[in-house]
């Protein structure tokens, strides 16, 4: 009750009466104290919760602080794989598309499409979380797209490395009979039975009868018989190599060795011998183009076959001005 006291002067009764305070003045009275009261707890509310933070708050923040974090470095982690993705699309353009001689899938086509897909419904975080989220929604886009280009690309060169060994299966690569001396060579020689120099239009390798013959190169038997001054010949195509190969002066086919019948590198496909315009038992070899027959030098088409050295020997012999034996 308030220590102060109102009274007015009765008149009638000739004497002074207290006043005594309405209802409602002390309802309005209340009504503004409690409203008082309500404003500054509210205030206080909000002071409390800005400054003060209970245990599961700072356990929250420190969380949220941990997971940006390993964000991230997961971010960091996926910009490090793409940037590897590129350095293989790169040993993809210059070394396997050059070898296989095809176009590589251009820098372009490899941008094109990324980022974007992921982007929606960041908004909401705060700038730091939605920054980093978008970063990594980007670099997972990215990577997507990287990926399925380069995989089209390995499978693209996939068949194009299969299709190529089988063009290298069928390159003449090998000799055509083992630990037999090159005696003569590609090039104008003296014809020992004709007496005039002439075109030798491959190597001989002198060898005795018998020796087994082996084909150079996978292909398909062209032709098996004899051949005027060739004696017995036998002739593997090699369509994919654009060659064919000549085995000549031979003293004859092996088994099952027939026209149309496919042959592989390395097989035997006849014995030599001394047949056609021949002094001794040897094997004339030639390599020609399968477009129009042009005899190529056969000595070239043996390093795959031979060491270093043994092709110095070659060389050497095959370069030597010495009578052929046909």
């Amino acid at each position: 009750m308030s220590s102060n006291s109102y009274f007015y002067y009765d008149h009638e009764a000739c004497t002074f009466v207290e006043v005594q305070p309405s209802k409602r003045r002390w309802l309005v009275q209340a009504g503004v104290v409690a409203g008082l009261v309500l404003v500054l707890t509210t205030i206080g509310t909000w002071v409390i919760s800005n400054n003060i933070t209970t245990p599961n708050e700072i356990a929250q923040r420190q969380e949220i602080e941990v997971l940006r974090g390993e964000l991230s470095t997961a971010n960091n982690s996926l910009s490090t794989f793409s940037n590897q993705l590129e350095t293989l699309a790169e040993t993809d353009r210059e070394i396997y598309r050059a070898v296989l001689g095809t176009e590589p899938i251009s820098e372009d086509e490899f941008q094109v499409g990324v980022g974007g897909a992921r982007n929606g419904g960041f908004d909401r975080f705060s700038g730091p979380t939605r920054d980093l989220l978008r970063q990594t929604s980007d670099t997972f886009d990215r990577l997507e797209r990287q990926f399925a280009l380069q995989t089209r690309s390995f499978e693209e060169l996939e068949i194009l490395a299969s299709a190529h060994q089988d063009v290298l299966r069928q390159q003449p690569a090998i000799l055509p009979l083992r630990n037999a001396r090159l005696t003569s060579g590609f090039g104008s020689r003296f014809h020992p039975i004709l007496r005039t120099r002439r075109m030798h239009s491959g190597v001989d390798f002198l060898t005795p009868r018998g020796t087994p013959i082996y084909a150079t190169g996978d292909g398909e038997i062209s032709f098996v018989g004899s051949k005027s001054g060739y004696g017995n010949v036998v002739e593997v195509d090699h369509p994919l190599a654009g060659r064919r190969t000549r085995y000549a002066h031979l003293s004859r086919a092996a088994a099952g060795v027939l026209a149309g019948t496919p042959v592989k590198r390395g097989q035997i496909i006849a014995y030599s011998g001394n047949t056609g315009l021949s002094t001794a038992p040897h094997l004339h070899y030639e390599v020609r183009r399968l477009s129009d027959g042009q005899a190529l030098n056969p000595v070239a088409t043996f390093v795959p076959g031979v060491s270093a050295s043994e092709y110095q020997e070659l060389l050497i012999a095959a370069r030597q001005e010495t009578a052929s034996f046909d």
